[in-house]
């Protein structure tokens, strides 16, 4: 920008020298009126072209802005899209994963309820519900099983029965224990 102004400014003073020394070439009074007028019309042109050019660049601003701004709209846009497929496509493959665990555990004579698998980067968490209480037993075959077919750790592996996971909100057992004879939480 300051080079700009810079070259404008040594043009007009350039444009100056150059008008007095034909003033100066011109012979009589009578040809120099003309030679000023024709002269400072040219000197308008000379202010007024800058200012045309900031204007014809400040219209293209908006432009160039609405340009920029849909670039990055559609560069979010996409990323959005990408990260919702990665989700869905996550979620269904956990929901698949579980089902396929869930079949796995009962040709091998596991009775399961149901299967829940998570997947937290390269680790694989799994909620097993079996229709007993499980005993330690049937705890560690679930997690061998898990572990050798499906390569979840048994520490990733959480196995609980069937009363665990339908348990309702009246229930006395998933507030907690009941302050009084038939109340089941702490509110009189």
């Amino acid at each position: 920008m300051k080079e700009a102004i810079y070259s404008w400014i040594k043009c007009l003073a350039i444009f100056y020298i150059l008008l007095t020394m034909l003033l100066h070439l011109v012979p009589t009074e009578k040809y120099q009126r003309y030679v000023r007028f024709f002269m400072g019309l040219v000197l308008m042109v000379m202010l007024v072209t800058p200012v045309l050019s900031l204007l014809e660049k400040s219209r293209q601003l908006p432009d160039s802005f609405s340009g920029l701004y849909q670039q990055e709209e559609q560069k979010r846009m996409e990323l959005e899209m990408e990260n919702l497929q990665k989700n869905l496509l996550e979620t269904g493959m956990e929901e698949q994963l579980g089902e396929n665990i869930l079949e796995s555990l009962q040709k091998n004579g596991i009775e399961v309820l149901y299967c829940e698998v998570h997947i937290e980067g390269e680790l694989l968490k799994a909620s097993v519900w079996t229709k007993e209480v499980p005993d330690e037993d049937l705890e560690g075959r679930i997690k061998d099983e898990l572990g050798k077919e499906w390569g979840i750790r048994a520490e990733n592996c959480e196995i609980l029965s069937g009363e665990d996971g339908n348990q309702t909100v009246g229930d006395p057992s998933s507030s907690g224990t009941a302050s009084d004879s038939d109340r089941t939480s702490g509110v009189r």
